[in-house]
């Protein structure tokens, strides 16, 4: 019997170092993953811009105010097999910055440690259009009239004053301290979550097929137009209100609700 519980005592602290290794390697490879940080000024005096980001979800893109007369662009590379292959062109003549980074079976389940964030400087009444396809995209502080949209990435934005537009095919959009008239959202997959800090005069929310709405506005009178499998509606109807709410969302939750 001593030796049987010998037997399991060392067995215990076998398995233990090896787990205690497999921490202690883990710790070590991600301490070793090569880190690239680089940074691009681009003269601009546009008043509109277009940033493109190319490859998957291994890419973010985060928009701020800058200074006027220039583009800032500021890039984190991290990886763990080979580097990327990294997209950074600047189109001066149609106002477009294309950006990307892509691994080798960065894409594969499991696959080698690839990421690029880019955090992009522009003059805050530009005009911006931005296109994403799998990371995430974040826009705040911004005056000028965003257009944005992801394949597969969420958007995120704060503190905008401008018309908003966005669109992601399955991702979540959600929007605080909007200060703007129009905003039209629309996702295929995803939640919806918009919050104005003035009274807007056309809210389109919508999600095509699985996820909720949220609306936050001041009060006011709207005419709202609500379609959900569950609706919650606190805030004043009129049919003949100017200001105009739609809220869609076939299989979820529409809440629309006070400031």
């Amino acid at each position: 019997m001593r030796t049987a519980w010998r037997v399991a005592g060392a067995l215990a602290t076998v398995v233990a170092l090896l787990l205690s290794t497999m921490g202690l390697w883990r710790t070590f490879a991600d301490a070793r993953t090569p880190t690239d940080v680089a940074e691009r000024s681009i003269p601009f005096d546009g008043k509109s811009l277009r940033i493109e980001v190319a490859a998957g979800d291994q890419v973010s893109l985060d928009i701020i105010p800058g200074r006027a007369g220039a583009l800032l662009v500021q890039r984190v590379l991290r990886w763990s097999r080979g580097r990327p292959d990294v997209t950074d062109l600047w189109d001066a003549k149609t106002g477009t910055l294309r950006l990307g980074a892509v691994c080798p079976g960065s894409d594969q389940p499991g696959g080698p440690v690839c990421r690029a964030d880019y955090l992009v400087f522009i003059p805050p009444e530009t005009d911006l259009e931005a296109d994403t396809t799998g990371g995430n995209l974040s826009v705040s502080d911004l005056f000028g009239k965003l257009r944005l949209s992801s394949v597969s990435g969420d958007i995120e934005a704060d503190d905008i004053t401008g018309a908003f537009w966005a669109r992601s095919g399955t991702g979540s959009v959600a929007a605080y301290r909007l200060d703007v008239e129009r905003a039209d959202v629309e996702v295929g997959a995803g939640d919806v979550k918009l919050s104005f800090t003035s009274v807007p005069t056309d809210v389109k929310a919508v999600v095509r097929t699985a996820g909720d709405v949220v609306l936050e506005v001041p009060p006011a009178a709207y005419d709202a137009t609500v379609e959900a499998a569950e609706t919650d509606v606190n805030i004043e109807q009129r049919p003949e209100a100017k200001r105009k709410i739609l809220a869609r969302a076939p299989s979820g939750h529409v809440f629309v609700c006070c400031e």
